[in-house]
């Protein structure tokens, strides 16, 4: 499920990349590797934000990424539906995210 959602959300992001100049200029000469953990599954996937693209959704860890999202997989549901906004989950704590304010704030775009 989690995979799933995964997949959908990277290219809803590429499609909206590639026709808002906005957004597009935000994530110019951007490259952040991306890590998702999943608790209540125990897995984790990962994604290379780059070239104003978010590539291909990769199973497993990647030693140092550049943002960790640590949620189980309900939240991921949620905040792709939109059910949950990304802010007011890291208030409610049902999310935790490693990483730089900047990062964060992009992250948000994600969903």
């Amino acid at each position: 499920m989690v995979e799933e959602v995964l997949r959908d959300a990277i290219a809803k992001f590429n499609k909206k990349a590639e026709t808002d100049p906005k957004l597009a200029k935000e994530i110019t000469g951007m490259t952040r590797v991306i890590q998702f953990e999943i608790t209540d599954t125990g897995e984790f996937f990962h994604f290379v934000l780059e070239n104003q693209r978010v590539g291909e959704l990769q199973k497993g860890q990647v030693e140092k990424p550049d943002i960790r999202v640590i949620c189980d997989a309900n939240v991921v549901k949620q905040l792709y539906s939109g059910e949950l906004r990304p802010m007011k989950a890291i208030a409610m704590r049902k999310i935790h995210v490693k990483a730089s304010l900047e990062d964060m704030l992009t992250l948000r775009k994600f969903f």
